[in-house]
């Protein structure tokens, strides 16, 4: 099942918009990234997210950085890891789509070392060979796809470049979600509508990911209007860090995400942090549950 239709049938069956939440995968090691993330998907978790660790996080705030810091830092630490840790909670949890979220360097950096001259004619005839990076995407999309993988973020990839096309293009059922921001453009806005996968990922707040006592007024309108342009769901994430910041949008959005709280409890108490991912899964989700009438 893609992942817009797993989305869009869960929303029926729970009645409420789902709860996305994120860690960094290898944070601090791999064996409890598979921990957290089966404990988070006992507490509800209707899909899940993990990170791939960069250098470089642009979009990323200091305590998800920190995280990646921390990650990479292992000596066990590599991209084909970090999609064994997601092969291993797909294997536990087969029910629950994994998202990931990365930059596109390490993606293709890793697969292009890989690559053997002699297999370029194997590649799917779908991908442009003219720029230079299809097998790494290639590669990258159909390991992923074996681990359980149903759609990634790239937070540095242009929606409208070569490489992003390739992404949307290829013959995998991985989603390629799009992203919007406060300060993207109408122009552009309508653009990625039209050709967005999975569901849109609405920025909240202008900068990094990062926990927020407050999110901008108009980020359920902003929201609303996005759903009704792009015809696929829509979640929204950076800055969520409170159940009631959830239960205020439930009623405008199709999902919330949460990456800095959960990467706060690991940071905090490393040994303890499956049953606290757990219990803030379980708020979160309640939160999100409609109103009694």
């Amino acid at each position: 099942m893609k992942l817009q239709e797993y989305i869009e049938d869960r929303i029926k069956k729970t009645g409420r918009p789902l709860y996305m939440p994120y860690i960094t995968s290898g944070d601090p090691d791999f064996a409890r990234t598979v921990q957290y993330a089966l404990a988070m998907i006992d507490g509800g978790a209707d899909v899940l997210e993990l990170g791939i660790p960069f250098s470089d996080p642009t979009a990323d705030g200091p305590v998800i950085q920190q995280a990646m810091v921390r990650a990479m830092a292992r000596s066990d630490f590599s991209i084909d890891n970090v999609l064994q840790a997601a092969h291993e909670i797909h294997k536990q949890r087969p029910e629950v789509p994994i998202v990931l979220l990365g930059y596109l360097n390490p993606i293709l950096s890793h697969f292009f070392a890989e690559l053997d001259p002699e297999n370029e004619r194997k590649a799917d005839p779908v991908l442009d060979s003219n720029t230079g990076c299809h097998l790494s995407i290639d590669r990258f999309l159909k390991r992923a796809g074996e681990c359980g993988v149903k759609g990634i973020v790239i937070p540095d990839l242009p929606f409208d470049s070569p490489e992003a096309e390739l992404f949307r293009r290829h013959p995998s059922e991985i989603a390629l979600i799009s992203m919007v921001a406060p300060n993207t453009t109408p122009k552009r806005e309508k653009a990625i509508c039209k050709q967005a996968q999975g569901f849109i990922y609405y920025v909240s707040s202008l900068g990094t990911t990062g926990e927020r006592k407050e999110l901008p007024p108009e980020t359920a309108r902003k929201v609303e209007s996005l759903k009704n342009a792009s015809g696929v769901p829509l979640f929204v994430g950076f800055g969520i860090s409170q159940p009631q910041q959830a239960r205020q949008l439930a009623a405008h959005v199709d999902g919330v995400i949460v990456g800095s709280l959960n990467q706060r409890i690991i940071d905090e108490d490393a040994d303890q942090a499956a049953e606290k991912l757990k219990a803030t899964t379980q708020g979160f989700v309640d939160a999100l549950q409609p109103a009694a009438v």
